[in-house]
């Protein structure tokens, strides 16, 4: 048998099977701590990455127990864990990382936070589950994200939303007082 490696761990986080990957921290406990090193869009994630962004608390809360960093920010996609998980709209892990001690307003890129992750709304752009996205930007703004943050292209949380057409976190930006970057 093959030794595990952080990339089978990964591989089951990502195939949601958080009791292999816990049974595996388990016997391989240095694993928290380690980064993929496939080549490719995701080069740098760690598997709490990955745990936040398929909504995995109970991984999340292993891996940071075992030493994983809760504001890595060395992964080539969205930096930080945060904001892969705010990306996923996986409302549970973000409250669990904020929890655990993530900087709720940390560069995520370029500028960006997670409250930006969120209102672009990842890959459905926020439709495939408004409501697990409307959540996590609630969660977001009660753990003082700054609701107005610029990028360094001068672009809104608001702005995103809007431009993404994700209407549920727009709504929730709105109520909050979330404005355009426009004037």
């Amino acid at each position: 048998m093959n030794m595990p490696d952080v990339d089978t761990l990964i591989e089951l986080i990502r195939d949601h099977r958080s009791r292999e990957a816990l049974e595996m921290l388990d016997a391989c406990p240095g694993l928290a701590k380690e980064r993929s090193r496939r080549s490719g869009q995701l080069h740098g994630a760690t598997p709490l990455h990955w745990a936040a962004h398929r909504n995995a608390t109970e991984v999340c809360q292993r891996l940071v127990e075992l030493g994983a960093t809760v504001n890595d920010s060395a992964s080539d996609w969205w930096l930080t864990p945060l904001s892969w998980g705010a990306d996923a709209g996986s409302a549970d892990a973000v409250e669990r990382l904020l929890e655990l001690g993530a900087d709720v307003n940390q560069d995520a890129i370029v500028g960006t936070t997670a409250l930006h992750a969120v209102a672009m709304g990842g890959s459905t752009q926020g439709k495939g589950d408004p409501d697990a996205y409307e959540r996590t930007a609630e969660i977001l703004i009660r753990h003082g994200a700054d609701i107005n943050r610029r990028t360094n292209k001068q672009r809104t949380p608001l702005d995103e939303a809007i431009d993404n057409q994700n209407v549920a976190v727009a709504n929730v930006l709105l109520q909050h007082g979330g404005q355009r970057s426009e004037t």
